[in-house]
C-alpha cells in the first residue's frame, strides 16, 4: 500500500484498528466515520486506492466481512 500517500495510509491504519474484531454491522459507522474525516482532510480516495485497500485488509477479515468490503471501499472512493 506504499502507493497511497501518508494523510490516506494513516486514515486506513486508524480504520484497520478500529474494525479489528468488528461484525459487518459495526464496520459500516466505522467506515462513514472515516470518510468524513477524509473528506474533511480535503483526501479522496480513488478506485484504484480502494482497489489496494481491499487487498490489503482482506487476509485479516472473515468471509462475511469481504463480500461487503468492496462495496464500503466504493463509499470512499470517487470512483475515477
Amino acid at each position: 500500500m506504499s502507493e497511497l500517500d501518508f494523510r490516506k495510509q494513516l486514515l486506513l491504519n486508524e480504520f484497520k484498528t478500529m474494525s479489528k474484531g468488528k461484525d459487518v454491522n459495526e464496520i459500516l459507522p466505522l467506515m462513514l466515520a472515516i470518510s468524513n474525516k477524509a473528506n474533511q482532510a480535503g483526501i479522496v480516495f480513488t478506485k484504484s486506492d480502494c482497489e489496494l485497500i481491499f487487498e490489503d485488509l482482506k487476509p485479516s477479515m472473515t468471509p462475511e466481512q469481504q463480500q461487503i468490503l468492496p462495496s464500503l471501499l466504493m463509499m470512499l472512493g470517487n470512483n475515477s
